[in-house]
């Protein structure tokens, strides 16, 4: 069991830096290529909705990442937390972007990304910010 820490300022650039961790931490706990690169995907996705969204794009705020590598019996589970600063959105309410309403929209479309590689375990939001829960399967 491991466990792993980033602190980034809440801008896009991050995203290279927030890439080489990821790679890093493929690496110590010998994810598959294909897991490392729905990893990327998932948690790029997030940071990018906690920077946007959370933090409204403010540079002088943080988003945290956590990541809890777990063995249980014969199989591994990756538990994901992206925390931001601010007040966040609602995750749950986002609509399908497949369907035919909002094929044509320009957000939802990373959630959707998420869902497709991650379990949403939780969101919780307070003054101090939101705080997603998500949970992998590494392979």
């Amino acid at each position: 069991m491991a466990d792993y820490r980033l602190m980034l300022s809440s801008t896009y650039d991050e995203c290279r830096r927030l890439q080489d961790f990821l790679e890093v931490m493929a690496e110590r706990e010998g994810f598959s290529s294909g897991f490392l690169q729905e990893l990327i995907v998932v948690v790029k996705e997030a940071f990018v909705n906690a920077v946007r969204h959370g933090n409204r794009g403010n540079s002088e705020k943080n988003v945290c990442l956590f990541f809890e590598s777990l063995s249980r019996d014969l199989s591994k589970e990756l538990l994901i937390d992206i925390s931001d600063c601010g007040s966040g959105f609602a995750i749950h309410d986002i609509d399908d972007p497949r369907e035919p309403d909002h094929v044509m929209k320009s957000s939802g479309r990373g959630i959707f990304l998420i869902r497709a590689y991650a379990e949403i375990l939780d969101q919780q939001c307070n003054e101090k910010g939101c705080r997603l829960r998500l949970r992998m399967r590494p392979y």
